[in-house]
This record gives structure tokens, C-alpha cells and sequence, in this order.
């Protein structure tokens, strides 16, 4: 016997399965489980942005939760020479280790037998539809989450990504400032001032991406950074100095979903997960493209990425999900067989594996609320 308790991200209960397949997959065969964790996995992918980035890890059943990233350090570059008949200094191999513990989420929405007799839509299929969806979504802020907590932070003073305030963005404490100068064209200046930094800490530019499909395959891309931006942001990158869109791309047919264009060698793409923060020093007023105040403005954040900047793993399989449906039928808890229930869980976490490999700029966009 085996209970199913759903996620922090889903609903609340337990459900109780049978044995044998039914304590995976609830009272689906194994046959049916996998169509629809196959068509689950199809609809989701397509959705995922943030993870396309990322190296990507699955961990075998059977060996716990942790997870550990190894990164052999650099040899220093020495200009020393060496004197006849004396041994030089050795070389010291160092290794870092980055850890991370998967954690488990989960939804599941009833079902009733009038439900089921009465619809005259698929209600399993039209409800796991939706459940790829949500578990798409749910991916995506989960990775967004833990990117946005990096420590390669560049902050827009005024005139970058102007709100029609000056001071919109200021530094916040204990964080180190790249504040790009307050020229007329500052803001395509800061994304100079981001990829300098990149090429600067040696980060490479990304040449493949994790393909949208039930597999982690990848497809080659243009060389590049990859930016995640708000659609807010739009306008003020279409504005900037060196603006390409996507029509006028060398290679058409490269372009990633959500994609709007390129300045320079950061490639942008929109995507409404990217939230803002509420502000720095108010509240939102939920005008996305208004300020909150004379001085503070909602602040954005766009991510840009190099390659092997962050990681992503799930639990087993193609991916972690596991649907289980449960069907209405009599029990010593629900006698006439009138409740049921469509879920899934998953194991899931994603990390920064080099904080110099990815960058978040903090700005606001600009103010055209008046049109």
C-alpha cells in the first residue's frame, strides 16, 4: 500500500493507491501511464525556457536526493623559469563541489463519476493537458527562482532602461555595482559593460540549447549569450543601438521560441515568467509599465547566460513525471464510488554551477503608459 501526498505547489490530501503499478501510477496500467506521461512530457517541454541553458543531469533511482557538481579549477599561469638541477614548485589540484538536494512537487484535481458520464469533453485528457502546462510554468519559476539569486548583478542607474524618473534603480547594500554611465545610449552601454565581464571572467558563449521535445537533446545555435527578459522590456530593447530582429538574422531558422532579437552578442528572449520584484524601497501597483513613484519604479530583471553557467536535474527516466489517476469506483471511504482524481509529482532542482558565467541586470523599462 502506498499514499501519494501532493506538493507544496499543488493541493492538499492523501490519496491511497493499490500495489503492484497501481502504488506508482494509481490505478493507470503501466501502458497507459507512459501515454500519458509521453504526451504530458511533449506539451511541457515545448514550454520550457529557463532550462534550456542548462546542463542538464538526471539522477538514477536508488541514490538518494543529493546531488553533486565537481569543477576542477585552473592551473595559474606561471612566467617563472626553471633553474638547472632544482626542482620547481608543483602545481596543486583544486576541486569545487556544488551540491544540491531535489525536492518533490506535485498537484492532482478531483474527479467525480457525474464528471466523467456526464462530460462530453475527455476530462482525464483535457485535465492533463492543463497539468503539463502548470507543471511547464511551474519548472520555469522554479528555475527563474534560482537563477535570480546569483551574485553577478549590474544595476541601470537613470538613464538605462529609463522609467522617466531619475534614480530609478539604486545600489543595494552588500552587493557589488557595475552601474553603467548616464549617457544618452547608456542603456545599450550596460549590456557592453555585461559581455566585457563575460569575456572578461572567460565565460563561453553558447553555440547549442536543449531541444524542446520529450528528450535533452540539443541543436546548434548562433554563437552567443543568452538573455530571459520581461515583455516589458521590449520597447527598450527594440530602442537600443544595434537592435537586429529576428527577421534579419543570418540563419532564420535558429531562432528560439519567445526570441525577439539581438544587441550586439546577446541574443533576447520575453517571456512573462520573468516577474519583477515589487520595487526597491516601495509596493507595486501592478502598472507593469509605470513608475510607483516620483523616484522608485518596479524593478525587472533579465538574466543573461553563458554556456555551463547553471544546472537542472530531475529524478529518473526521460523526466520525473509521474501521472496517476485515480478512477471512481466504491471503496470503504467513497461507498458509491463518486470521487476520483487526476495528479502528478516529480523531483526537481536547478542550481548556479558559476556565478561569473551568468549575469542579472536590475533595471525598470520605460514609461509609455501614455499611449
Amino acid at each position: 500500500m502506498a499514499a501519494y501526498v501532493a506538493g507544496t505547489a499543488g493541493g492538499t490530501g492523501t490519496l491511497q493507491s493499490t500495489s503492484g503499478y497501481g502504488a506508482k501510477y494509481g490505478e493507470l496500467s503501466a501502458a497507459d501511464a507512459f501515454t500519458i506521461q509521453k504526451k504530458f512530457l511533449s506539451i511541457s517541454k515545448k514550454l520550457i525556457t529557463m532550462n534550456r541553458f542548462a546542463q542538464k543531469e538526471t539522477k538514477p533511482l536508488g541514490e538518494g536526493k543529493d546531488v553533486r557538481w565537481r569543477r576542477y579549477e585552473r592551473f595559474s599561469v606561471g612566467t617563472s623559469t626553471i633553474s638547472e638541477g632544482v626542482t620547481p614548485t608543483s602545481d596543486t589540484l583544486r576541486q569545487t563541489t556544488i551540491k544540491l538536494t531535489l525536492d518533490q512537487y506535485g498537484s492532482w484535481v478531483p474527479v467525480t463519476d457525474l464528471m466523467i458520464a456526464l462530460s462530453t469533453d475527455p476530462i482525464v485528457q483535457q485535465i492533463t493537458e492543463r497539468q503539463a502546462i502548470q507543471m511547464a510554468e511551474q519548472m520555469d519559476t522554479l528555475a527563474w527562482n534560482a537563477f535570480t539569486a546569483g551574485t553577478s548583478v549590474f544595476y541601470a542607474d537613470g538613464s538605462d532602461f529609463d522609467a522617466g524618473t531619475s534614480g530609478v534603480i539604486h545600489t543595494i547594500a552588500g552587493d557589488t555595482t557595475y552601474m553603467a554611465a548616464g549617457a544618452a545610449n547608456a542603456d545599450a552601454k550596460i549590456l557592453q559593460a555585461v559581455v566585457r565581464f563575460l569575456e572578461g571572467k572567460d565565460a563561453m558563449k553558447i553555440s547549442s540549447v536543449v531541444k524542446p521535445s520529450s528528450g535533452y537533446n540539443t541543436e546548434p545555435v548562433a554563437e552567443g549569450y543568452f538573455a530571459i527578459t520581461h515583455p516589458d522590456s521590449r520597447a527598450d530593447i527594440e530602442a537600443m543601438p544595434g537592435y537586429t530582429p529576428i527577421e534579419k538574422y543570418a540563419n532564420y531558422g535558429a531562432i528560439l521560441s519567445g526570441e525577439i532579437g539581438k544587441v550586439g552578442m546577446i541574443r533576447f528572449i520575453c517571456t512573462t515568467l520573468a516577474t519583477p520584484s515589487a520595487s526597491n524601497g516601495g509596493s507595486s501597483n501592478g502598472a507593469a509599465l509605470t513608475e510607483l513613484s516620483s523616484s522608485v519604479a518596479k524593478v525587472y530583471r533579465t538574466l543573461v547566460f553563458s554556456k555551463d553557467a547553471v544546472g537542472c536535474v530531475s529524478l529518473s527516466g526521460q523526466d520525473s513525471v509521474t501521472p496517476k489517476v485515480v478512477t471512481p469506483a466504491p471503496t470503504a471511504e467513497d461507498p458509491l464510488g463518486q470521487r476520483g482524481s487526476v495528479g502528478y509529482s516529480y523531483m526537481y532542482g536547478c542550481k548556479i554551477l558559476q556565478e561569473n558565467n551568468l549575469v542579472r541586470i536590475e533595471h525598470a523599462v520605460s514609461n509609455i503608459s501614455a499611449l
